[in-house]
């Protein structure tokens, strides 16, 4: 680099200063400028006018009411459900395939001992006679001498091979075998889980049309009482003024409640349709004519007989077990893979030619090697740790096999004791809906509180009284549906616990006699009370 003088120095002191004041210059006219006013249409600046501004959002036209849609009715009965879901579930049918692909995989395993057929070259040993092979230059012979070649040669052979590890084609198939059964054992689980959500969504289904019919006649209970607090209001034979609120009140919560019912039995039938493939717009209705509770299983048996029964017929422990076999077996072959050889056989056939340098002389040619060995893996190690691994899926297996065990028997013994417990309660239910119905009688019968009263004077209407004898109803009703239908569905779930299929439980069910009907019998609809419709007062004698 030259050395800059006094002079040169100034001159680059004047550019440098020169350069500085416009670039002070050009940064105070940038900031003196206006900056772009943002617009209105998308929020931020955009001096270029590259972005393209959105419509403003406008007020959408009201909706036309659309036409009511027609409602896809579907009557459905438990058994044919039961029946269906096997024939139309896929999760079942997933299962199922798992089954044909453990077989396929078990046939795999048998056939290990046959030899691999093929033609143009070995796959497993391309360098052996391969198709063509050209070779141009020096080639070293075994006394080690250098020598330059030109050859060629080319054929086409065809042959059969095999590389066996014995220790797999021994032990392979009884691996595979045991996979088998584990998956058939894993194809009933599903098959059993699937039928008994079947069940129990049924239930639930038939659950929220009882509440429905319940709903119905309390509901119908409750107009009534509303009709009665106007007219008393009208009559001024009121105890308060707030007599009529009070019974509107009662109304409308029970129209509420009957939303809610209405949108329970419409999950309850999504659920059951996406279950039996069906259309999911359909709606499916219960076509049993009353529910009542079911026997499957006799709440008389001992318990411990019970629990014995779900231990030895669950297809979870059958397919514990069978993985359990199948980890033992892969522990011994581990143990022994170090002892037992391994084998590597193969037979070419071909017609070979080559020549010097172009291909003539063709002839055929037969080649056949064979070869044994043993193996350790790692020097040994490897196959130390590897057996360590198998031992260790085998207790872990067997582990499995004994929380299952503590499980099958915990879901026993559970749904046997809240089928007792259902059982019982049955009496106390049907005893409280038969008070409850003879309460609401009574009260009906004397208008009340508005039909004559002793010594000849008209009483006061108090809705309290009604409304108390209405939620009584309601209540004893609602609690005498829930324990019936509780009570099938940890039938359902002691039968599937016991290892049997919830489609095989409705040939031996038994209905249980009761004294008082589950659900109301259907009554003509009550028109609902307006403020200008009011029940007439019964007439008072003077």
């Amino acid at each position: 680099m030259a050395w800059i003088g006094p002079r040169s120095g100034r001159r680059w002191r004047a550019v440098w200063l020169a350069a500085l004041g416009c670039g002070l210059g050009g940064v105070g006219a940038a900031l003196a400028q206006t900056p772009p006013a943002a617009s209105a249409q998308t929020g931020y600046a955009d001096p270029g006018g590259l972005v393209t501004p959105c419509p403003r959002p406008t007020a959408a036209p009201p909706p036309a009411e659309a036409p009511a849609e027609p409602l896809k009715l579907l009557p459905i009965n438990l058994p044919y459900a039961l029946r269906l879901v096997n024939a139309s579930n896929p999760t079942i049918a997933l299962a199922q395939m798992r089954v044909e692909e453990a077989y396929a995989h078990l046939h795999q395993a048998q056939v290990a001992w046959l030899p691999n057929l093929w033609a143009g070259s070995n796959p497993d040993n391309l360098t052996f006679m391969p198709n063509y092979y050209v070779h141009n230059g020096i080639l070293q012979n075994s006394r080690g001498q250098i020598f330059d070649v030109v050859k060629a040669n080319a054929a086409f052979p065809v042959g059969a091979g095999l590389n066996l590890s014995i220790a797999d084609a021994i032990f392979g198939p009884r691996i595979a075998r045991d996979l088998v059964a584990a998956e058939q054992a894993r194809s009933r689980v599903v098959t059993y889980n699937v039928q008994l959500d079947v069940a129990l969504t049924y239930l639930d289904l038939l659950r929220a049309y009882g509440a429905l019919a319940i709903n119905a006649e309390i509901l119908s209970k409750a107009e009534l009482i509303f009709q009665s607090a106007s007219a008393a209001d009208r009559e001024g034979l009121g105890k308060t003024t707030a007599d009529a609120n009070r019974a509107r009140t009662e109304l409308e919560i029970l129209r509420q409640e009957r939303i809610d019912l209405e949108a329970a039995a419409g999950v309850a039938s999504a659920r059951l349709a996406q279950l039996l493939l069906l259309e999911p717009s359909v709606d499916l209705l219960p076509a049993d004519a009353q529910v009542l509770p079911i026997e499957l299983v006799p709440t008389s048996a001992p318990l411990d007989e019970l629990i014995g029964l779900g231990l030895t017929n669950r297809p979870e422990l059958a397919e514990g077990r069978a993985l359990v076999a199948a980890a033992q077996a892969r522990w011994r072959e581990e143990k022994t893979r170090p002892l037992i050889p391994n084998v590597q056989m193969a037979y070419y056939g071909s017609q070979f030619g080559g020549g010097i340098p172009a291909l003539h002389d063709y002839g055929w040619r037969d080649d056949f090697m064979v070869q044994v060995n043993w193996e350790l893996r790692n020097a040994g190690l490897g196959n130390l740790f590897a057996s360590r691994a198998s031992r260790a899926q085998y207790n872990e297996a067997n582990l499995h096999v004994a929380e299952v065990r503590a499980e099958v028997g915990a879901e026993v013994s559970a749904a046997a004791k809240v089928v007792r417990a259902r059982e019982r309660e049955l009496a106390p239910a049907q005893e409280a809906v038969r008070q409850a119905e003879t309460m609401w009688e009574r009260l009906q019968k004397a208008a009340f509180g508005l039909a004559t009263g002793f010594g000849g004077r008209a009483r006061r209407f108090d809705p309290l009284e009604p409304i108390l004898a209405e939620q009584a109803l309601h209540e004893a009703r609602m609690r005498y549906l829930d324990a019936v239908i509780d009570y099938n569905r940890n039938q359902f779930r002691l039968f599937w616990a016991m290892g049997q299929p919830p489609l095989c439980a409705l040939p031996q069910a038994t209905a249980l006699p009761v004294q008082v009907p589950v659900t109301p019998s259907p009554e003509p609809e009550t028109k609902p009370a307006q403020e200008n419709e009011m029940a007439p007062v019964p007439e008072t004698p003077r």
